[in-house]
């Protein structure tokens, strides 16, 4: 079944034509020119997908994403900004940045990824905090390079392979509590630049009070608190 993609351009379109008529194949597209227009179609409308420049008419995109997270029915919602390489990566409630010029291959990749199920549960906040792993009853140090509410992605001297369960013991900044979660080893993250391993891992088994707790400390931390 096709999705619902929203794009929210100031002016020169943000998507390739191209690949804007592949998108329209399989979704439907609906095209928005400015913040806070989007933000009242998004009262209504069941999105799936919204994509920003990131430079708007009347707001930044991570104004725009931060908003639109305000919102009791957007908290599903896949939020991918486009913009120039030297701009710094969103993290006010946006799910991915890409940099513009648009490259048709990174698009789909991106796109695709955004308008799965299960990549779109929870909203990803990039932030170094200290975790403690366990394999098999073995400790193993790491911290985050992301996390979220389903999962978090993992830098380590260990060596882990897909399909592992690990435990983690996650300390989030100004807590002491430590947050305990099962979780398996989903992908090898090669793209991200480090002498280290780096590793993501689904949480399989995490306690409500705590998956809250992550949420409200990626909320605040992306609202600048």
């Amino acid at each position: 079944m096709g999705k619902l993609i929203m794009v929210v351009e100031s002016g020169i379109p943000v998507i390739p034509f191209e690949q804007s008529l592949l998108l329209r194949r399989e979704h439907e597209i609906i095209r928005i020119s400015t913040g806070e227009e989007a933000l009242m179609h998004l009262k209504t409308a069941s999105v799936d997908l919204l994509i920003s420049d990131e430079r708007l008419s009347d707001m930044d995109a991570a104004d725009l994403a931060a908003r639109v997270r305000d919102l009791s029915n957007c908290g599903s919602v896949s939020i991918m900004i486009l913009g120039t390489p030297s701009a710094a990566s969103p993290t006010n409630g946006a799910n991915l940045f890409l940099p513009k010029p648009v490259v048709g291959r990174d698009f789909e990749e991106a796109c695709k990824k955004l308008l799965s199920v299960e990549s779109r549960k929870e909203v990803r906040l990039l932030v170094y905090v200290q975790v403690q792993g366990y394999l098999q009853s073995n400790l193993f140090l790491c911290n985050s390079v992301n996390l979220s509410a389903s999962g978090i992605l993992l830098l380590t001297a260990r060596r882990l392979k897909k399909g592992e369960t690990v435990l983690l013991q996650i300390t989030l900044p100004r807590e002491r509590e430590k947050i305990r979660v099962t979780g398996e080893v989903v992908r090898d993250a090669q793209e991200v630049g480090s002498r280290l391993n780096a590793y993501g891992v689904r949480f399989t088994v995490i306690n409500p009070e705590d998956q809250e707790r992550i949420r409200k400390f990626i909320y605040e931390e992306s609202r600048g608190r």
